[in-house]
């Protein structure tokens, strides 16, 4: 937002200045889908409503600007061992598979992902900590053998080994979420090629990774709760999209995080 409305005073910004930011979003090589311009849209208001709340600014200039529709909202996930991972997973380059593997089983949001550094990381423990999620609160996911693994070897490739503030990933998103959607449209060319199903990545972003870890985590009997903990969604409900994927038949819930091992 800021290329576009950072150089002017709050109360300078009007209503057609937000329409051509929106617009702008869906234009050129980095066009995002509507979804993706209705979070900009939201959040700008939220912005202009606190500013409204301090005696900032008199209105909020997206107060009129209707959302866009959006499309149908499919859960989209990759299922565990699944020919889909690997065909993605293969059109990646190199740099980008462990950002990629990490984001598929943690179910870390970008944003928490990419601020994460050396100290947030305890391969002892097997704990990631991230420090302020979406919803404010701190939580620690445990890494499973594939994340283990994955931290170690990034660990031996450290620039500044003794800095614990340096970063464990980097990438600017537009440019991750440009060359991962390329590398989703090559994996379905693969596997079409291949006489198999390219169905199931049809729509699917970065973001979907979330999704995935979280269906999986159902799928292996992990209870929503424990879903909900593990993926930092605010409410139960959020988690309930996932629901429909949990066993037919649940075994008893086992006492502490044992649970969890099932996914190591």
């Amino acid at each position: 937002m800021t290329p576009v409305l950072g150089s002017k005073k709050l109360d300078e910004i009007t209503t057609a200045d937000v329409e051509h930011f929106l617009a702008s979003l869906r234009e050129g090589e980095r066009a995002v889908a509507p979804a993706s311009v209705n979070r900009y849209r939201d959040l700008l208001s939220g912005l202009f409503k606190r500013a409204m709340r301090l005696g900032l600014v008199a209105s909020n200039p997206v107060r009129g600007i209707p959302k866009l529709r959006e499309a149908g909202r499919r859960l989209m996930y990759l299922p565990p061992d699944g020919v889909e991972e690997a065909a993605l997973w293969n059109m990646l380059a190199p740099t980008l598979r462990p950002l990629f593997t990490v984001s598929l089983h943690t179910g870390f949001r970008w944003s928490e992902q990419i601020a994460l550094r050396w100290r947030d990381a305890d391969v002892l423990s097997g704990l990631i900590t991230v420090g302020r999620s979406k919803n404010g609160a701190t939580r620690q996911v445990p890494m499973n053998a594939v994340v283990r693994s994955i931290v170690f070897d990034l660990g031996t490739q450290r620039q500044r080994p003794n800095d614990p503030e340096e970063l464990i990933f980097s990438g600017a998103y537009r440019t991750v979420a440009r060359v991962f959607s390329l590398a989703v449209r090559q994996a379905q060319t693969a596997l079409r090629t291949a006489g198999k199903d390219g169905s199931r990545l049809d729509g699917y972003t970065w973001h979907s990774n979330r999704h995935s870890f979280a269906s999986r985590l159902v799928m292996a009997g992990v209870d929503l709760r424990t879903v909900q903990e593990l993926g930092g969604w605010k409410t139960l409900g959020m988690v309930q999209r996932y629901a429909h994927l949990a066993p037919a038949i649940s075994r008893p819930p086992s006492s502490g995080w044992c649970r969890r091992t099932r996914w190591n």
